[in-house]
C-alpha cells in the first residue's frame, strides 16, 4: 500500500468521522437516529466529496463499496443482525469515505470488498462480545459508536 495524503481524502476522513460522532452520540442516547439527521448528513457529505473531486478520483472504489454495502448491509438487516441506523451508518461510510483513505492498495475493487468486508465482520464480533458481556443490560447493543470506533481503526492501520 501507498500512503496518499490528498486535500479531497483530508475532507472526507474528517467529515465522515464528525458524521459518525454524531450518530454515536444518538445512537448511545435513544438507540436511534432520527432519518432527518442521516439524510442531511448524507446530503452534505456528499456535496463535500463532489466538491472536492474525491468521488472522481474514487469512482470505482465508490462504487464498489456502495454494491458492497448495499447487498450485506440489506442480508445482515434481514437477518437481524443490524438495525436500520446501523446499516445507514455504514452505508454513509460507503458513499463519502470509501476504502483507506490516506493510501491507495491499487486495486480499488479489492479495497473497497476488503475494507467494508473488514467494517462488518470487526463491528458483527465487536457487537456480539459487547452483548455477551452486558447480558442484562439493554436489549439493542448501540452498534454505530463500535462502526464509528472500527471505521477509525481501520483508516489509523493503513497509516502503519
Amino acid at each position: 500500500m501507498v500512503l496518499v495524503i490528498t486535500a479531497s481524502a483530508i475532507f472526507s476522513f474528517t467529515f465522515t468521522t464528525i458524521l459518525l460522532f454524531i450518530y454515536s452520540v444518538f445512537d448511545l442516547r435513544t438507540r436511534r437516529v432520527p432519518n432527518q439527521v442521516i439524510l442531511v448528513g448524507v446530503i452534505v457529505g456528499l456535496s463535500i466529496v463532489i466538491l472536492s473531486g474525491h468521488i472522481v478520483e474514487q469512482a470505482m472504489l465508490h462504487l464498489t463499496a456502495v454494491l458492497v454495502t448495499l447487498i450485506l448491509g440489506y442480508v445482515l438487516f434481514r437477518i437481524g443482525s443490524f438495525g436500520g441506523a446501523d446499516v445507514k451508518a455504514i452505508f454513509t461510510i460507503a458513499i463519502l469515505s470509501p476504502g483507506v483513505e490516506f493510501g491507495s492498495w491499487g486495486n480499488p475493487i479489492m479495497e473497497g470488498i476488503v475494507i467494508v468486508g473488514l467494517q462488518l465482520v470487526i463491528t458483527l464480533v465487536s457487537g456480539y462480545l459487547i452483548s455477551k458481556r452486558i447480558a442484562d443490560g439493554p436489549e439493542v447493543i448501540p452498534l454505530i459508536p463500535v462502526i464509528f470506533a472500527t471505521y477509525l481503526m481501520l483508516q489509523v492501520l493503513a497509516l502503519l
